[in-house]
């Protein structure tokens, strides 16, 4: 998956695991290849990378039953 994105020169993608209530972030490095940015849990807060003021709260993302 993620040679097509490298190359299609995709600075972010995240990966929301709902069941695990978990958010895996990969940020394309040097324009190459990806890294893993964090893992977060339905207790944090992410800021957004491509906005300066976007900051989600997964809690309210998580919150489901």
């Amino acid at each position: 998956m993620n040679g097509k994105y490298e190359q299609a020169g995709v600075k972010e993608y995240w990966i929301v695991e709902p069941r695990e209530k978990i958010l895996s972030i990969f940020i394309l490095k040097n324009s190459l290849r990806y890294g893993r940015s964090g893992m977060y849990t339905e207790e944090d807060e992410v800021k957004v990378s491509m906005f300066d003021d976007l900051v989600i709260d997964l809690s309210k993302v998580f919150s489901f039953e």
